[in-house]
This record gives structure tokens, sequence and C-alpha cells, in this order.
């Protein structure tokens, strides 16, 4: 079954084309490791919805590829809170199954 990074080989995230949401398509279903994770994209904006297993809290890190910040639950991030954050995306790329997931694309105007 393909994953994300499959189809993701050939993308240049640096060209901010791509404006949406990728997350898991139903409540049932998470990452191999029990996570569950959701990421927003939108002109070098980064959202991911991050939580680590059933009932523990969501973690929310937004992250701006202009400036190369971060915050984590709307506090100001640092250099490690940027590690985290990309490597819980890879891991997302990495193990998230197309067919178990949804794009949710804004509305054209």
């Amino acid at each position: 079954m393909p994953t994300i990074q499959g189809y993701l080989a050939g993308i240049d995230f640096q060209q901010k084309d791509f404006i949406g949401t990728i997350a898991l398509r139903n409540e049932e279903l998470a990452l191999p490791d029990g996570s569950k994770a959701a990421l927003g994209m939108d002109d070098g904006h980064w959202v991911l919805i991050h939580q680590q297993s059933p009932g523990a809290p969501f973690v929310v890190f937004e992250y701006n590829l202009h400036d190369k910040k971060i915050t984590v639950d709307k506090k100001p991030g640092a250099k490690e809170d940027i590690k985290q954050f990309k490597r819980l995306v890879g891991y997302f790329f990495s193990h998230a199954r197309i067919e178990e997931l949804v794009t949710i694309l804004p509305p054209e105007n």
C-alpha cells in the first residue's frame, strides 16, 4: 500500500503551491505507532495537529517556513520543537497510507 512519501518524491515544498489539509479519513484510523495527525499547508505556513495516543491531548504545531519559526500550542517554540515537528511530519509522510487519508482543499474563488 503506497504511503504519502511515495507520492511526494517529485514535489518541491519550497514552491508552496499546495494549499489544503491532509488528514486520516476517520477517527478509528491511526498511524502504526498509534498516533494521529493532520497537516495543513498554505504558502509556507504549516499546521500540524498531533495526538500521540488515544486520550492524549492534541498538540498544535504552527511552522512558518519563511521565518523558520514555530509555535507549539500558541507558545513560541525553540529549535528542538522544529526538529520534533519535522520528525512528526516525516513519520506522517512515511507511514500514512494513501487509502486512509482525505485531502481537504479550500473552496475555489
